[in-house]
């Protein structure tokens, strides 16, 4: 029968669920991915140069996360956007199911870690959540950082997993490099830890145990790390790991390549995280694990250095953070909990259930719930402006618009050539300043005339300055309008 234990975890689980369905799909990385995939499922080859802008037309483009937009892609043919949305929530609850276990092996601790993963993990997360790639990396991240630390606390030997998920996670996002991350920095730990105070009996064979594991975790890290060549570029995949990081149009220009700050929401939750992490570990009552510690202090600094790095810091800190919260209580048995009435326990999951069924794609366009939550994409997503766009019997040979309209235009328009779209490394950083300058209305005739721009896709709040210098020019005719976009052509067209 349900008890109260039960219906913490149905709490977790189903509350985790419900976060990626009641998130609709924002217009900047999917639509570009998903067209990625139909070109590979309709070719059979995964492309190689970019075909999709007239600003970059046949310049070399590394296209790393073939397999997870493949997926994608299949999905939608099977079941739309909802199947999609459905498997997303999915992939997500997975990966912090097994964030979730872990904690709970490491201190039997079930409510206590279900409290810290809901309330102080997740919010760290949430701006992770998107429909892309990196969702269906943060399983196999998951899954690596259970197999290692359970490794090293011997509550298990499955090593011989990590060569497996690595050929999976090479060809689906490039955080891939992470997982030999979690492995190095494991190992480090277990050698430099001091061995418990044995016997001196003991501490001859202790000492031959300790350097089994050793060898057995370098060797297998050894074979994770050739099983990282299972790519279609091989050795050359770490090349493109490194041009990402060294392109100073992502380093500069995307914001969740950016420090995080307290000037922004997510920024604030991070901050407040660390401070919590800070406070538990200087009044803990044991001395935390050297191997924790390290992959504490190395994934800190990743997420100093770029937003986009919290939420990997966000899952190797919390099984930290619980153990450490754990001994707060000092070495005393847990008192007997109550059980609850099952009956009563039993109503409150299904309740839960009720939640997550009201908010599965199929169901909730049906609630006339806000767009913000009930709508399967976001709001800004150009879809009417593109279907005008599809309709007209000329069409733009250079049309300008916004980084996230190019996404989706490349997808619903393939044979409309785009100025920019989320591939921010594609695109030379001169590009994306003209960009920039043209979208504040800066130079604007200078601009137009540089890349013989003859229509006009804008975004209503983003670009409100180019919509008002060319409405203010004759040479331009407004074409369609709604709240979110504006389209113009020239009036020679």
């Amino acid at each position: 029968m349900p008890t109260l234990d039960h219906v913490w975890l149905a709490a977790a689980l189903l509350l985790i669920a419900l976060r990626p369905l009641l998130t609709p799909i924002p217009p900047n990385d999917f639509w570009w991915h998903m067209a990625t995939g139909r070109i590979i499922a309709t070719t059979g080859a995964i492309p190689s140069i970019d075909t999709f802008s007239f600003t970059r037309a046949g310049q070399p483009f590394f296209n790393q996360g073939w397999l997870a937009q493949l997926l994608m892609y299949w999905l939608h043919q099977l079941g739309g956007i909802p199947l999609i949305l459905f498997v997303q929530s999915l992939v997500i609850t997975l990966a912090y199911g097994l964030l979730l276990r872990l904690c709970i092996r490491r201190t039997g601790r079930l409510r206590l870690s279900v409290g810290l993963v809901l309330l102080v993990t997740l919010p760290l997360s949430f701006t992770n959540w998107i429909v892309r790639p990196q969702s269906y990396a943060l399983p196999i991240f998951a899954a690596f950082l259970t197999i290692v630390t359970e490794y090293r606390l011997g509550l298990s030997r499955r090593l011989w997993l990590l060569p497996l998920l690595m050929a999976l996670w090479v060809n689906v996002h490039g955080t891939f490099v992470l997982g030999l991350a979690l492995i190095g920095l494991t190992w480090l730990g277990m050698l430099f830890a001091r061995s418990e105070q044995l016997p001196d009996a003991n501490q001859q064979q202790a000492s031959g145990t300790r350097r089994r594991a050793l060898m057995e975790l370098a060797l297998w890290g050894a074979i994770t790390a050739a099983a990282m060549l299972l790519n279609p570029r091989g050795i050359g995949v770490l090349s493109y790991v490194r041009n990402l990081l060294g392109s100073n149009a992502v380093t500069t220009l995307v914001t969740e390549w950016a420090p995080p700050t307290i000037r922004d929401l997510e920024g604030i939750i991070f901050f407040l995280f660390l401070i919590l992490c800070g406070a538990v570990l200087a009044y803990a009552r044991r001395r935390p694990p050297l191997a924790d510690m390290l992959l504490f202090g190395a994934f800190l600094w990743l997420a100093l250095g770029a937003s986009r790095n919290v939420v990997w810091f966000g899952m190797v800190a919390t099984p930290l953070l619980v153990v450490q919260a754990a001994s707060l209580g000092g070495d005393k048995p847990l008192a007997r909990t109550t059980t609850g009435k099952p009956l009563l326990n039993g109503i409150l999951i299904g309740l839960l259930a009720l939640l997550v069924l009201l908010a599965l794609p199929w169901v909730k366009p049906a609630l006339d719930l806000p767009p913000s939550v009930g709508a399967l994409i976001a709001e800004d997503t150009p879809v009417a402006a593109v279907e005008f766009l599809r309709a007209q019997p000329a069409r733009p040979r250079h049309l300008f618009h916004t980084e996230a309209y190019g996404s989706y235009l490349i997808w619903a328009t393939p044979e409309q050539p785009v100025f920019v779209d989320t591939r921010i490394e594609l695109y030379p950083f001169e590009q994306w300043r003209d960009y920039i300058n043209l979208g504040q209305g800066n130079n604007v005739a200078a601009l137009l005339r540089k890349y013989d721009i003859d229509g006009l896709l804008l975004n209503v709040k983003q670009q409100q300055p180019l919509i008002a210098a060319i409405r203010a020019d004759s040479g331009w005719i407004e074409r369609y309008h709604d709240t979110q976009t504006v389209y113009f052509t020239r009036a020679a067209q």
